[in-house]
């Protein structure tokens, strides 16, 4: 009855169809990560980064020295794709304060943190993630010294600060897409403060009609590689898909309150499920528990695609965030072929 009505309303209105925006159909930036080790980052090793915890002393001024003496670097990567060209690709970030659009606010510091080309994102064999890094130095000083300036209640709980991503075709500027990671700094207060891990995942499980099969963590363009054994489903079937997290990936956390105290909080686990082709029954799972205290759906279903003449090896990304700029990206490829 709904559909019949939406048909009709369509009808009259003249609608049109819009993009699924869980389909990745032209240039974007799937996610952004952020690391203070990039070299032990895997989807079963949690990394410290999107959040950095330091001591202070409320007694006295605080101490840009001591601050930066304890302050690491951060790495932050991109990963991008661009399933309808291929092209090489310029990237540039800049480290600043988000404004609401998620775009640096340039009546504060902005400093260029690099630049740089990409090959194809979809086709090179070797991943092709624009990389940079934040280096704790007096630049970095001066917009954390902005941010509690500019909100110093905020400032309590943390300070906020940010990376802009810009991606954008080698010779057309006007193609430019743009991306930003959140990041902060906290004093350790409460005294029990911590700093906030990536989420990470054991593995991708999945059923297609009762029978259960695991998800390799393996790029469309690796499909070669021995390593890599990609599985293969008809066009047009539905696939049970569902992270398999492991015992600790939801951390509990001690946070500062407004009336002085504290309060300690169990994180929410996010999953956002993105491929190039097909469709889910839902592109956002996860989050906290419903009115009985169970916990939110955490897979969803995927339909490869349908009209398929000849054999297609498909992207799908499993972005896994929690409330607290923790990032952590599954990339595989499943290989759809027409039904015999």
């Amino acid at each position: 009855m709904r559909a019949s009505l939406a048909a009709v309303i369509c009808t009259a209105a003249g609608c049109t169809t819009f993009e699924d925006p869980s389909i990745v159909l032209d240039l974007r930036i799937v996610a952004i990560t952020a690391s203070l080790d990039p070299t032990s980052s895997s989807i079963i090793h949690p990394t410290y980064g999107p959040e950095q915890v330091i001591d202070i002393d409320l007694t006295k001024p605080p101490n840009p020295t001591e601050i930066l003496a304890q302050l690491k670097p951060t790495t932050i990567e991109v990963i991008v794709a661009d399933p309808a060209r291929h092209r090489d690709l310029r990237w540039s970030m800049r480290l600043c304060l988000l404004g609401e659009d998620d775009r640096c606010d340039e009546t504060h510091p902005v400093i260029e943190l690099g630049s740089g080309l990409i090959s194809d994102p979809d086709d090179a064999l070797t991943p092709q993630r624009p990389m940079a890094d934040v280096i704790p130095d007096q630049q970095l000083l001066a917009i954390l010294r902005e941010a509690v300036e500019a909100n110093p209640v905020q400032a309590l709980g943390g300070i906020e600060y940010g990376v802009e991503v810009e991606i954008a075709d080698l010779v057309d500027p006007t193609t430019a897409i743009y991306g930003a990671k959140h990041l902060r700094v906290a004093g350790r207060i409460p005294a029990g403060r911590g700093a906030n891990m990536n989420p990470y995942l054991n593995y991708l499980d999945a059923a297609i009609g009762g029978i259960g099969l695991l998800i390799p963590r393996c790029r469309c363009a690796e499909a070669d590689e021995p390593d890599c054994n990609i599985p293969e489903m008809d066009a047009g079937t539905t696939v049970t898909l569902f992270p398999v997290e492991p015992e600790t990936v939801r951390e509990t956390y001690i946070t500062p309150t407004l009336t002085g105290g504290s309060a300690e909080l169990t994180e929410t686990i996010t999953y956002q499920w993105l491929a190039a082709n097909g469709s889910f029954s839902d592109e956002t799972t996860g989050g906290g528990h419903d009115i009985l205290g169970n916990q939110s759906l955490l897979g969803t279903e995927w339909r490869t695609p349908r009209a398929v003449k000849e054999p297609m090896y498909v992207p799908l990304w499993v972005i896994q965030r929690d409330e607290r700029y923790g990032v952590n990206v599954l990339e595989t490829c499943i290989h759809v072929v027409p039904p015999l």
